[in-house]
């Protein structure tokens, strides 16, 4: 079994984000600033109140990540946004990511927070992560097509607590 760990250090924040920013976690065009700012996120965590980030390693390497803030207003709202989450292809199918989506819940429930936004995107390569999502008590609210790049829609969910 695997142990979910806090972030908390630099080094392991940049291991995140290379891990996040990897095609062993996204197979997608990455739109210009995206791949700086999920560099960026798990940094910015480490300093920040009510923005965290849970990772899990396989000796050694990480094999999933996941980070959520509280939305710019400060209102008790959380959302994935800058802040990604992902398994590793290989580890993929073994409950990791609900272990990790678990954890961040919980989280979210500590701080009072009152909902988690998930922004997703329409591409086939997100489809297990969309139908994730709803079945774990995500309802689909928003569309938006050709959001990140041509071809490569945005897809809001949202989970009140």
């Amino acid at each position: 079994m695997y142990a979910i760990k806090v972030l908390d250090d630099k080094q392991t924040a940049e291991r995140i984000g290379e891990f996040l920013t990897s095609p062993n976690a996204f197979d997608q065009t990455w739109a210009p600033q995206e791949k700086a700012m999920v560099l960026k996120a798990p940094l910015d965590s480490i300093e920040k109140e009510h923005h965290m980030y849970w990772y899990i390693e396989d000796q050694g390497m990480i094999i999933g990540a996941i980070g959520v803030r509280e939305n710019k207003y400060g209102s008790g709202g959380y959302e994935l946004d800058a802040d990604f989450g992902a398994i590793h292809k290989d580890y993929r199918r073994q409950g990791l990511f609900t272990l990790l989506l678990n954890t961040l819940e919980q989280y979210v429930k500590e701080q009072n927070g009152r909902y988690i936004h998930i922004l997703s995107c329409d591409i086939d390569s997100y489809l297990p992560a969309r139908t994730f999502y709803e079945k774990n008590g995500y309802k689909k609210v928003a569309e938006l097509p050709n959001y990140y790049v041509e071809g490569e829609g945005r897809v809001d969910y949202y989970k009140e607590l």
